[in-house]
């Protein structure tokens, strides 16, 4: 309706303005005074959006990376996935996290850890690399195993780059068990190689990790996707 329209309309140029100040003084946006909380432990920063869809889809319009929301228009508004604890998903928020793939502590795994210090070694001169960059899934269930509920990420600013595996669904699994793993895998970083697998295409895959780099995301609980795709769709941002 031209009343939403006008309210998204509103919402965009309030939202674009304060996360521009955000993202160039490096403190985190408050959008919502009254519904929003904020904190920060080193390089994490989290700030809670209101309940409503609204501020999220205007977000999305003014902020969210433009090839990865075009990527979602054409896999017909498929998405990708966080795990988040459930006391952290009860509403959207913008989120800025550590990279932490060169961890033991991430998947609980030393040899993990080795296989992402040696994929970030053979990805060194490309934009996105484990050392930068986190991982979401196409599969809502398995991103629920990493933390009780299912949040759909859409990156922010500027700077934003995607990998995924050209073959296979997951960069680590308990069937790799050695770094040397790392030289079989074919990586596709951003699909701009003419006749491989899109952005597009790792969406519509139904269990395809994808490895991003961003400096701050949205994070929307998959209990208001539904709401957020059909607002998506009702605005036409293309």
């Amino acid at each position: 309706s031209n009343q939403r329209r006008n309210v998204l309309t509103s919402l965009t140029i309030a939202t674009s303005a304060a996360l521009a100040t955000a993202l160039t003084s490096k403190v985190p946006l408050m959008v919502d005074s009254e519904n929003s909380v904020e904190s920060s432990a080193s390089t994490s920063s989290t700030t809670w959006l209101s309940s409503s869809v609204d501020e999220a889809i205007a977000l999305i319009e003014s902020s969210c990376d433009r090839r990865f929301f075009h990527g979602v228009v054409a896999s017909d508004y498929r998405l990708m996935y966080r795990g988040m604890a459930l006391e952290e998903a009860r509403a959207p928020s913008i989120r800025s996290e550590p990279c932490d793939l060169l961890l033991p502590s991430t998947y609980d795994s030393l040899d993990a850890a080795n296989f992402f210090a040696s994929l970030d070694k053979r990805m060194e001169n490309q934009p996105v690399q484990p050392s930068n960059g986190h991982l979401a899934t196409t599969n809502p269930e398995a991103a629920k195993v990493w933390g009780g509920e299912a949040v759909s990420i859409w990156p922010l600013g500027e700077n934003v780059h995607f990998a995924w595996l050209e073959e296979g669904e997951e960069f680590w699994s308990t069937q790799q068990q050695s770094s040397l793993d790392v030289k079989s895998l074919k990586v596709i970083v951003d699909g701009i190689d003419c006749g491989r697998m899109s952005l597009e295409d790792a969406l519509e895959s139904n269990n395809k990790e994808i490895m991003f780099r961003a400096d701050r995301f949205l994070a929307v609980p998959m209990g208001l996707e539904k709401e957020l795709v059909q607002g998506l769709r009702d605005a036409f941002i293309i």
